[in-house]
């Protein structure tokens, strides 16, 4: 299921649709409770592996920290 995506969260928000505003607003903030909004059975579904995957991108990201230069390191 293919639903076009606003430019931001405060777009999602514009949307007239419901189903599509929660979809919008899940796949932003990543969080399901918007996907519980979701009358549509195959779009919450949908919703829901949207926000895992993200999930999982943000907390499996590698984060590589500087290396302290040798005054600070002292």
């Amino acid at each position: 299921m293919s639903v076009s995506h606003a430019g931001d969260m405060a777009e999602c928000s514009k949307l007239a649709d419901k189903d599509k505003r929660a979809f919008c607003m899940a796949s932003y903030a990543a969080s399901g409770t918007y996907c519980d909004q979701i009358k549509n059975g195959e779009m919450r579904r949908d919703c829901m592996f949207k926000v895992v995957k993200k999930q999982r991108e943000l907390s499996y990201k590698v984060v590589t920290k500087p290396k302290p230069s040798e005054e600070e390191a002292k």
